[in-house]
């Protein structure tokens, strides 16, 4: 009984670490009650044959929904990517394995009439080696998606300015050159948009390093705003911008440029007083064969 409670409690501070990873409540309370039920249950059936269908059922479903709850938990965060996916599909094929073992009990030929005989028995061979697989495959699989993550919040705070929240130059110029070859692979027309802050160096003088670091940082907030989640902005410079635009052509480039360099000139910025405000201005060119 203690075996299998100490099993079972892993399985659910594991589905609690899946679920603060995919940020998703875990069933906290369902699984408490499943794990109270289920320990009681098991002491309660130690006295039935070792080989009663029953008995089986009864000791491997907690084991089938702890795993289920696994898989519902990384489902309910809706991913997409292919590691995700893999986990889940290695979840909820254990939760069956752990169902189907009551079934190859039978075929197998019983677990024998005591623990000692349940080590020779072909089930045994079988119900451990297949436990096994799983258990190294689904941890190793989670170890992957860790490391994954680690990585990428490492390149991206790598790849970010802190003043103005948007990619830095290194940043910038990795993920354009991705897209550049994208857009020459499919065709499709890709430009760009330089910003210039105008007089950077009077507003640092006349208000401030402060006033000037807040108008870095209310500029990117302004072109974050003002861009789609397709285009690529990044601070190339000291008071130097860049937008890639994928999917437009150079009209389209100046007339985005032309819209943003109107609106951020009436847009008024703390520190900088209001009959005094910042422009900027901008170049736009298409990528040409």
């Amino acid at each position: 009984v203690f075996s299998f409670a100490l099993i079972l409690g892993a399985m659910v501070v594991f589905n609690i670490g899946v679920a603060r990873k995919y940020g998703v409540a875990p069933p906290l309370r369902t699984m408490a009650a499943i794990f109270a039920a289920s320990v009681a249950a098991c002491y309660l059936i130690q006295d039935m044959p070792r080989d009663s269908f029953t008995r089986m059922l009864i000791y491997q479903t907690p084991f089938a929904f702890m795993q289920a709850v696994a898989a519902w938990v990384v489902w309910k965060a809706g991913t997409r990517d292919v590691f995700d996916k893999g986990l889940m599909a290695l979840l909820a094929v254990s939760s069956v394995q752990f169902l189907s073992k009551p079934f190859l009990s039978a075929a197998f030929g019983g677990t024998g009439a005591s623990a000692q005989d349940y080590l020779s028995t072909t089930y045994a061979l079988f119900s451990q080696s297949m436990g096994t697989v799983f258990a190294m495959a689904i941890a190793l699989m989670m170890l992957v998606i860790l490391v994954r993550g680690i990585l990428a919040e490492a390149t991206q705070k790598s790849e970010t300015d802190t003043l103005s929240s948007l990619l830095n130059r290194g940043g910038f110029e990795r993920q354009a050159e991705l897209a550049v070859r994208g857009a020459e692979r499919s065709g499709v027309p890709i430009a760009v948009a330089i910003c210039d802050l105008d007089h950077f160096k009077a507003i640092n003088d006349n208000y401030g390093h402060a006033a000037g670091d807040r108008v870095i940082q209310a500029f990117g907030a302004f072109l974050s705003e003002t861009t789609s989640s397709h285009h690529i902005v990044g601070r190339i410079g000291g008071e130097e911008f860049a937008v890639l635009l994928p999917g437009s052509n150079l009209v389209a480039a100046r007339l985005f440029a032309e819209g943003a360099r109107a609106a951020f000139a009436g847009l008024p910025i703390d520190g900088v007083p209001a009959d005094s405000r910042v422009t900027a201005s901008f170049g736009v060119a298409e990528l040409t064969p």
